[in-house]
């Protein structure tokens, strides 16, 4: 037996040097599985700007889709990154609530519906480097997760807003629909209901058992292991038991870990390199909302402080329509105004409306 024992060990060596150099099980859906894969990266939040609704929001992903089909990628890689104003490791507290997000669950969903339609022949992974409340919706609207050591993903228990009233039998109806909702983001990506429910009202418990490998996820404390037994906390998940417990399918702190992990060892980085992917759409997008945003909030400012001056109604208008402007190119400007109980752009209208009868009435003014 002993004179078999180098003639095994080389067999072995060959075996795992065979499949070291074996190509990515994605790298076999290319059109050449030959290529070195050329990947795109697209943010969902960049740079700690990720609020859901303005930050992450259609229209930007309408111009990611067009230049996708442009450069023609073999990967794409989701990169999110949303905290939903949480700036500590708390899950109560240390919110900037400026930056909280309020989901408009139909365009999400567009968004979700755009991006997975468009790229259907396409591989797509979904890298979580934080994801705290809403953006959890979107994380797990992809079957292909993957986290970074330190993120987050925390469950979504502010849909407990969309279903406010007094009436209980109104409350019951409304959170069954929200919840329904929420769970159709993770029906998406292959999660069962159990897990939903338990990451959006906090009375549901979790825990999971192990039917063979096959993980089966309840809505009681009776599995092998419990994940939420609180009724005043909803589940939440940092990476390493997202990894154990496989809501995500391994942790890596960059994108040459990632590739790594997907079992590629060569890739084609340079549209990442030459600042030609989806960082700097998502990034100049961010950058110029914000700054639209800023100067919005100043020229409504200054309206109100010369509107009711009859001999000011022309530079009054002059500054509502800059704002008008503004929300009419970026959505998010309407949506930060309306969650910080600022006029909507029908309100604005409605001001400009009134500026013009009040000016016909008077005669004109400067």
């Amino acid at each position: 037996m002993k004179r078999f024992a180098p003639l095994f060990a080389l067999m072995l060596t060959a075996v795992f040097a065979m499949a070291a150099d074996a190509p990515s099980p994605l790298q076999m859906n290319q059109k050449d599985p030959s290529k070195a894969p050329k990947i795109y990266v697209i943010p969902m939040g960049l740079d700690g700007n990720g609020q859901i609704g303005s930050d992450i929001r259609l229209s930007v992903y309408e111009q990611v889709v067009k230049d996708v089909k442009a450069k023609k990628p073999d990967l794409i890689i989701f990169q999110l990154e949303s905290t939903d104003g949480k700036t500590g490791k708390a899950y109560l507290g240390n919110d900037d609530r400026s930056e909280r997000g309020r989901i408009d669950f139909e365009d999400a969903r567009k968004m979700v519906d755009l991006l997975k339609t468009e790229f259907v022949n396409i591989p797509q992974v979904m890298w979580v480097k934080d994801s705290v409340g809403f953006s959890t919706a979107l994380a797990l609207a992809w079957p292909d997760l993957y986290m970074t050591s330190k993120a987050r993903l925390w469950g979504m228990s502010r849909v407990m807003e969309f279903v406010q009233h007094p009436d209980p039998e109104v409350v019951r109806k409304f959170l069954a629909a929200w919840t329904g909702i929420a769970n159709g983001f993770l029906r998406r990506g292959g999660y069962p209901p159990e897990l939903g429910l338990a990451m959006m009202r906090p009375e549901k418990t979790l825990s999971v058992s192990w039917d063979g490998r096959k993980l089966v996820w309840r809505d009681d404390t009776k599995g092998t292991f419990l994940v939420d037994g609180s009724e005043i906390l909803v589940a939440n998940f940092d990476a390493k038991t997202a990894e154990d417990l496989g809501l995500c399918d391994g942790i890596a702190d960059s994108v040459e870990d990632l590739m790594f992990l997907l079992g590629y060892r060569e890739w084609d980085d340079s549209l990442g390199k030459g600042n030609q992917d989806g960082v700097k759409i998502v990034g100049d997008y961010i950058t110029d909302w914000r700054k639209a945003y800023t100067k919005s909030i100043e020229n409504f400012s200054e309206f109100e402080n010369i509107a009711k001056d009859p001999k000011k109604s022309s530079a009054a208008k002059q500054a509502l329509e800059k704002v008008r402007s503004a929300m009419k190119k970026f959505p998010a400007v309407e949506y930060r105004f309306k969650m910080e109980r600022r006029p909507s752009l029908a309100d604005v209208d409605t001001l400009l409306l009134q500026l013009k009868e009040r000016k016909s009435e008077s005669g004109g003014g400067r």
